[in-house]
């Protein structure tokens, strides 16, 4: 059938080239030929510049002449010596994409985090200065993070790989014989070359980019690259060089790009590039390029400055400062040593990788794979969530919305013609088939189409679709009637159907919306049985009549519907073979068929839950503005304006936090064509970037985005006010704005290429998982930022206190291994920090990393800690009488700040980890209380251990220490909380 089809095609197409006038241009071929290779963004725009400047220079060639651009080409396709050459010159027909080793990347990539750097950085530096034991500690937990991280992400590596299947398809394209004539073959993809004719019927994809030589009621669906879930009508008809508007690739008639496919129709297409010259390629190729860092990596370089640059005053001063006292600066440099490693949160690497790996573990049950441990981190800190239409905010399946009369009320006699016209065609069904023969069987209940369901008809002929004339009709009996007229049904483009109607079925009653019930009787005038077309049920279409019915399909198309338009006429039974066009006339319009792509029952709860947790919703889609808004409007991110007032005031009185509308979405409602704009628009504003800016900024519908287009949505939106943004997407047109996002996101049954760019791919294509992702992320954002605050403030009250005793004590206050293990003890409490729990405050707002706020936190926390630390200084000053570098009591004395030190530090863990009061309004995990009281435990207990205590020279306390140790400890958790108290008043913050 398929061999028959291109043979005829093929036939026709031949007979209009032969004895065609030769003249060609001599550039094409030189242009054809230029290598596209992915360069830096900049160079993206250019690149697509060059693809459209080398289609547009075969598209506006007549088809008669195109075959006259290379001495090889010829309608019959190519010679086996040709594809040998072309294959030799262009190579094989696949994206060149380089990867990297995986397994040493990851490993590469888990090692060289800021923090491991400046780990390894000291453990060379206590190697260097004699102290192993400090360089086996930090080795320790360089390895650790670095071992569970890789694991991890190399254990998501493999499940994102094991969904990346490649599959080989096959081809049919002519080959031209030694003698005369050709050969129809079917061949790998792969071995497609320019110069190839390729064959396609409903079901093929393009194997490269193509123009059009022959079509047949071609429809093609670029869903891959658009997101318009619609197949588009293909011709033959050339690009007019000069008619002064761009050149579109994916709106031109007779251009065929790789990978879109043929949903119905047939066709003959002269391939023009492959492999990396493709449009496709040409996007897998700037994807490559397309390396962004996203807000964790800037959010822990920022941090990491900060407490670079704190160590980098801190130690030199703790140096000079010990030596100058005690004249021993060999001492004083391990001394300083051991402040450093006291300064840096070392464990921080094990914190952030358990804390990710943690909640990796608990979204994997929700059937998300985190190829990036980032990832989940940076979902915490997302604020503006830019999302693809097609098959994520909705169905991904064209369905019936509305079956109105020219007039726009409800019938359902539309919807039944078109049920008899798509049923009975003999061509490949199309979407609005599909779709049109589904809603009535689908309703197989309601006594509504009994007329069509119930009754049997027969066929007696048909003229099928074509491009030219956009329709398609079949002429009917129903069973029982033998003799007498048929019905003509004919579906099409409204105004190809308006041209053919001299009449206008009126419908004498008022019809309500009824023909989706299952309990409303029909209408007896929408009956089939008793449809008549006379001068009682029709009026003349007059122009007051056609100006009416295509104001009706304005207003339908402007709420993003797609229409047909149903006409009959009775006619009388000819031979099927004697129907033609012409009996396409004197036709009585019917009404109108307005199609859409739902949302997603789900996905409206789905955005008012990201709502709640302050993210927002935007969508970036190929589609027509109509369609995305219509869309938009029915999921609330387009609230109708009558709305609008009432919902704006609810949202301000939600109990969510100090949530502020933003002024833009106040406006929505109220110029609701000011939140849309389209690709067109957008490239107008290229020279202008404070325009751009400021309408990237105010939109919240992009509609017919070019793959770049939506990059450069979401790089500006990056750019504003600190956010984070994560873009959902599955197609070849979305990877690059997947790439450039701080959470790329695609989904299982997306292409390689999206799959490919993603940090998450999500097993369920729905928003609810992404809103459970966001809660995870933030979950792990909070505590990986309390741990970073208490620490910080913990370690700058310790240094504090440090600068106080060198300036002051003759004796060490606390040696370097005794420094070394109070950290330990501290830092083996936080690793329970990842379990722990989140007041929900913190989970309704996205959570960013800020080197502000630490700062600011460890400021105005840390030196409160260091009067509880010079008290016990006076207390073995004045009390102990320990006041010389050789007194036997100096182990008593750094043995009583060793206690205080670090029972302070883990009890205010419980104080610090939340803004509210502890205990009474917020408790910790059981995780955490447990750690930390056994860490106090461990810390009174060493002094008491023998050869442990021996060896770190601690010695046990006297017992009327212990009161003095409970005292500083309840009097350091009082004085938190009420500067706690204060800096939530005048900060508006905690965590």
């Amino acid at each position: 059938m398929r061999n028959a089809v291109s043979s005829r095609l093929f036939g026709i197409f031949r007979s209009s080239i032969n004895g065609a006038d030769k003249s060609a241009g001599s550039d094409v071929e030189s242009l054809g030929s230029e290598k596209l290779s992915g360069r830096s963004a900049e160079a993206q725009s250019a690149q697509e510049d060059l693809i459209c400047a080398r289609l547009a220079s075969y598209a506006n060639v007549p088809v008669t002449d195109i075959f006259k651009l290379c001495p090889d080409w010829s309608p019959d396709g190519l010679t086996e010596d040709a594809v040998q050459a072309a294959l030799a010159k262009y190579g094989p027909n696949v994206q060149s994409t380089h990867r990297p080793f995986a397994a040493l990347f990851v490993l590469w990539a888990a090692l060289m985090n800021p923090f491991n750097i400046l780990l390894l950085v000291l453990a060379i530096v206590s190697m260097v200065t004699n102290d192993p034991a400090s360089f086996g500690v930090m080795i320790a937990m360089v390895v650790a993070s670095t071992s569970l991280r890789y694991w991890q992400e190399m254990k998501s590596m493999v499940q994102a790989q094991n969904l990346l299947t490649s599959v080989t398809t096959r081809v049919r394209v002519l080959r031209r014989l030694r003698d005369s004539g050709s050969e129809e073959l079917e061949i790998d993809q792969r071995k497609v070359v320019p110069g190839d004719v390729l064959a396609v019927t409903s079901g093929d994809v393009f194997a490269g980019d193509c123009v059009l030589i022959s079509s047949s009621a071609l429809m093609v669906t670029q869903a891959s690259l658009t997101g318009e879930i619609m197949a588009i009508n293909k011709t033959v008809r050339m690009y007019p060089s000069g008619r002064g508007e761009a050149f579109d690739l994916l709106d031109n008639d007779n251009v065929c790009l790789a990978g879109t496919s043929v949903s119905a129709g047939s066709g003959l297409a002269l391939v023009v590039s492959t492999g990396a010259d493709t449009y496709m390629a040409s996007i897998a190729q700037a994807l490559a390029e397309t390396q962004t860092q996203n807000a964790m990596q800037i959010g822990i370089r920022k941090v990491s400055y900060v407490l670079v640059a704190f160590m980098a005053v801190m130690v030199p001063t703790v140096f000079i400062l010990r030596g100058a006292v005690s004249h021993d600066w060999k001492g004083a440099a391990m001394f300083a040593i051991a402040v450093a490693v006291g300064i840096t949160p070392e464990m921080l690497p094990m914190i952030v990788t358990s804390n990710l790996a943690l909640s990796a573990i608990r979204v994997a049950c929700q059937k998300v794979i985190v190829k990036r441990f980032d990832a989940i981190q940076n979902l915490g800190a997302v604020s503006i969530l830019c999302s693809d239409k097609t098959g994520t905010l909705t169905v991904d399946l064209v369905r019936i919305a509305t079956s109105t009369t020219g007039s726009g009320a409800p019938s359902s006699l539309p919807l039944k013609l078109g049920f008899i016209n798509s049923l009975l065609q003999t061509g490949t069904r199309s979407p609005i088939d599909r779709a049109i023969v589904d809603h009535v069987k689908e309703a197989a209940t309601s006594q509504v189409f009994d007329d069509v369901l119930g009754d049997a008809y027969i066929k007696q002929g048909e003229i099928p679709f074509d491009s030219t004339r956009r329709l398609l009709s079949v002429l009917v009996t129903r069973v029982g009637i033998l003799h007498g007229d048929g019905l003509l049904v004919t579906k099409g483009a409204v105004e190809e159907v308006l041209d053919r109607c001299v009449n206008v079925y009126i419908h004498p009653i008022p019809i309500s919306d009824s023909y989706n019930s299952e309990k409303t009787p029909e209408p007896e005038h929408e009956s089939l049985r008793k449809l008549k077309l006379d001068a009682s049920t029709t009026v003349q279409l007059t122009m007051d009549e056609r100006k009416r019915i295509l104001d009706t399909a304005e207003r339908l198309n402007e709420d993003g519907l797609r229409l047909v338009a149903v006409a009959c006429r009775t006619a009388l039974v000819k031979p099927f073979l004697t129907l033609t066009t012409s009996d396409e006339t004197e036709l009585t319009f019917i009404g109108l068929l307005g199609l859409l792509d739902p949302p997603k029952p789900d996905a409206a709860d789905a955005i008012r839950e990201l709502a709640k947790l302050n993210v927002q919703v935007r969508i970036l889609t190929g589609d027509a503005p109509a369609v995305a808004a219509k869309v938009a409007r029915d999921l609330g991110i387009l609230s109708p304006p009558e709305r609008v007032a009432s919902i704006v005031e609810d949202e301000k009185h939600k109990s969510m936090g100090d949530v502020e509308m933003s002024p833009h979405v106040e406006a929505a409602a109220f110029d609701e064509k000011s939140l849309i704009v389209t690709g067109a628009q957008l490239a107008a504003l290229a020279n202008d970037k404070a325009a751009f800016e400021e309408v990237v900024e105010r939109c919240r519908i992009f509609a017919k985005l070019s793959p770049y287009q939506k990059l450069q949505v979401v790089q500006t939106l990056r750019q504003g006010n600190n956010r984070a943004v994560a873009f959902l997407g599955d197609g070849v047109n979305d990877a690059l704005a997947i790439r450039g996002a701080d959470v790329g996101i695609s989904v299982d049954s997306g292409t390689e290429i999206a799959k490919e760019a993603a940090d998450v791919i999500l097993l369920e294509k729905s928003l609810d998982v992404v809103a459970i992702g966001v809660i995870q992320g933030r979950l792990t954002m909070v505590n990986t930022i309390k741990y970073i605050k208490m620490t910080a403030s913990s370690n700058f009250g310790n240094v504090f206190s440090l600068l106080v005793a060198s300036a002051w004590l003759p004796y060490q206050p606390m040696l370097p291994i005794q420094l070394l293990i109070q950290n330990l003890l501290y830092d083996f409490s936080q690793a329970s920090i990842p379990w722990d729990n989140v007041d929900p405050e913190y989970l309704i707002r996205p959570n960013t990393w800020s080197a502000k706020s630490i700062i600011r936190f460890m400021v105005c926390l840390g030196p409160f800690a260091s009067p509880f630390d010079i008290t016990t200084f006076c207390i073995n000053w004045f009390h102990y009488k320990i006041r010389a570098q050789d007194s036997p009591l100096v182990p008593l004395a750094q043995t009583n700040w060793f206690l205080e030190s670090s029972l302070t530090q883990l009890f205010i863990i419980h104080i610090l980890r939340t803004g509210k009061i502890p205990v009474i309004q917020s408790r910790a995990s059981t995780s955490v209380v447990l750690v930390t009281f056994g860490m106090a435990c461990i810390s009174m207990a060493i002094p008491y251990i023998p050869k442990l205590n021996t060896a770190l020279q601690l010695t046990p306390p006297k017992p009327e220490y212990y009161g003095y140790l409970a005292a500083m400890v309840v009097g350091y958790a009082a004085v938190v909380h009420v500067v706690k108290t204060l800096y939530q008043l005048m900060f508006k913050e905690w965590l």
